[in-house]
């Protein structure tokens, strides 16, 4: 699984749209989020970045030839799709050294003030990571790209719009309803979600012809 994961890795840098996104999201999310809480910014930089990495790296096996090698490797369908699922939280790692060195470097140049580190906003971030990802995955092992693709962007987008809703301020916003939201309520639904979500994953890819 560490080759597989190391061939993730080069799939992606070697991506210049990869790199690009990669580049300038950070940039994009400042300026989109300036208008909101700041306190949120971290936030959406760590969901956002492990999803797209997540999805990033998983389309490559739908989309391209690699899913023929993935096929002819010597491990099972059902440890290809435990690898997709693990992959995530290692990719939430990386987002968080990628964007505390990316961020730390914003700070040091005084382009703006941004946090470059908040625990807390890494423990919020992990549901939300799981949620996200436990409702695409399904849809890339069981659907043709284009659909798998679709499913990915409404997933997406609804987050983004949802989680600007949350950045906002005031009788529009609704950041004072999520506070009355536990975090411990929350990441239990989070990990049902995950584990059916695996276990869904495991029968459609058993039972797909490649």
């Amino acid at each position: 699984m560490l080759g597989t994961l190391k061939r993730d890795l080069l799939l992606m840098v070697s991506s210049k749209q990869v790199i690009i996104l990669w580049l300038f999201y950070i940039p994009l999310l400042i300026f989109v989020v300036d208008s909101f809480v700041p306190e949120v910014l971290y936030y959406m930089i760590i969901v956002f970045y492990t999803y797209l990495a997540s999805i990033t790296s998983f389309s490559y096996d739908i989309t391209g030839k690699s899913k023929y090698i993935m096929n002819s490797l010597p491990i099972s369908r059902r440890e290809v799709v435990l690898y997709r699922y693990l992959s995530t939280f290692i990719y939430f790692a990386i987002t968080i050294v990628y964007a505390g060195i990316y961020l730390w470097i914003i700070n040091a140049l005084k382009l703006a003030h941004v946090d470059y580190f908040n625990l807390r906003a890494i423990v919020n971030a992990i549901p939300a990571v799981m949620i996200s990802t436990s409702l695409v995955y399904p849809a890339f092992f069981r659907f043709e790209p284009r659909i798998a693709r679709i499913v990915h962007m409404v997933v997406f987008m609804t987050f983004f719009v949802g989680l600007s809703n949350i950045s906002m301020t005031g009788e529009k916003g609704i950041l004072k309803y999520v506070s009355l939201l536990k975090w411990e309520h929350v990441m239990i639904i989070a990990l049902v979600m995950y584990i059916l979500s695996l276990i869904l994953s495991m029968q459609i890819y058993k039972n797909r012809d490649i």
